[in-house]
């Protein structure tokens, strides 16, 4: 509906914007898994992680697709109690391997050349991508959030 009414490039701004601030409420509950894993309680912390895995993650590539029916399986075992409990290591390793499938995972916009009668000049033949603004944002984010280090 929003691509009848905006051109093309505003949509394609708007979607990455949407998928930038998705990006960083996901890395905020990652954040939060963490937090409980502090607190000893993995099971919690795994059902966190696994939200961010259902929603964020089902795109991924079939390299990474072992290690999500495994942290899919470890969540259901936490979500239903079934065959034990959720081991330290179990829970640490799902909520770190979630964090960097988020973080390194490509958007799927790719990268865009403008026509030469759009922009004009050197950089008339630079790729513009939304998934490479959604990373450099994330960069930024990253660094404000974490402050400079020293």
């Amino acid at each position: 509906m929003a691509s009848t009414i905006l051109p093309r490039e505003v949509t394609e701004h708007l979607e990455a914007a949407i998928q930038l601030a998705n990006r960083q409420v996901h890395l905020r509950f990652l954040d939060e898994a963490e937090l409980l894993l502090s607190f000893h309680l993995r099971a919690a912390a795994v059902l966190v992680a696994g939200v961010v895995l259902e929603t964020e993650l089902p795109g991924s590539g079939s390299q990474d697709l072992q290690r999500i029916e495994k942290w899919s399986e470890l969540r259901n075992r936490a979500a239903h109690k079934l065959e034990g409990v959720v081991t330290a290591d179990e829970a640490k390793e799902m909520v770190d391997g979630v964090r960097a499938m988020l973080t390194r995972r490509e958007a799927p916009f790719g990268a865009r050349r403008a026509s030469p009668g759009q922009v004009r000049g050197k950089y008339s033949f630079v790729p513009t991508s939304a998934g490479e603004f959604i990373r450099r944002k994330a960069d930024e984010l990253r660094l404000e959030h974490d402050g400079p280090s020293s």
